[in-house]
């Protein structure tokens, strides 16, 4: 059985990943988002214990796949929206070709789906851009993200352990945000607050999960407050910062 804590090291570090590509050639980044969606699309069916695992698999790595590439070619995230349209046709597409009777039908459906919103918001990452404010931006994220992340590791139990790492996420991005002038103050606190929600209301959520404890669904669910962050991220930055 893995832990809670080795969930929050790998979440860490898939986080300073994403700090670390930041700072060297898109490839890196690209690299590395797409690693993070891959484990999290493995993982995911086997977290919820969907029926017909394999074919959620693949649907999500078709989805998370096709947003990165949409993003790539066209640098708009509304082809990313156009991308998870698809993907929630075919996760009822994929219900229908089922041969198993089609048990736990609705799970089945809103599992894939929610994966599928999680692949999406994982290029948020790459929709952030380039640049000295995105490098900032994407920094900014992944220290926030590594900080969370770290605290959910301590042993605070219960709510005062989802507060703290609410409140350090949220410290966090605040002294990075007056570290990097570009930044500033504003945005990093916003960052910061998000991350730490996310990173608390996951690690709260799936550890209670019985399948949590399985290598890869350990992995999905270690990965999940990392790719659901992108949009959130570039949206406090769009809003923000322009």
């Amino acid at each position: 059985m893995i832990s809670g804590t080795f969930r929050a090291v790998v979440t860490a570090t898939a986080a300073a990943g994403i700090g670390i590509t930041a700072f060297g050639d898109r490839s890196l980044l690209v690299l590395t988002v797409s690693g993070i969606a891959a484990l999290f699309a493995i993982g995911w069916p086997t977290l919820l214990e969907l029926p017909a695992r394999r074919s959620a698999v693949v649907l999500l790595v078709l989805t998370g796949g096709s947003a990165i590439a949409a993003l790539l070619v066209w640098n708009d995230l509304l082809y990313v929206a156009v991308v998870l349209g698809v993907g929630v046709v075919g996760a009822f597409v994929r219900e229908l070709v089922r041969r198993d009777g089609r048990p736990r039908l609705v799970e089945s459906v809103s599992g894939v789906v929610t994966g599928a919103v999680v692949m999406a918001s994982a290029a948020g990452w790459l929709a952030i851009g380039t640049g000295q404010v995105s490098v900032g931006l994407l920094l900014v994220g992944a220290v926030t993200l590594t900080v969370s992340s770290a605290c959910t590791a301590l042993p605070i139990p219960g709510w005062l352990g989802s507060a703290a790492t609410i409140v350090l996420g949220c410290a966090s991005g605040l002294l990075v945000g007056s570290l990097i002038e570009v930044v500033g103050l504003l945005t990093g606190g916003l960052v910061g607050l998000a991350a730490g929600v996310l990173t608390a209301a996951v690690h709260a959520l799936f550890g209670q999960f019985p399948a949590s404890g399985r290598p890869t669904a350990a992995l999905a669910a270690a990965m999940l407050p990392v790719a659901v962050a992108g949009v959130p991220v570039y949206v406090v930055g769009r809003l923000v910062l322009g």
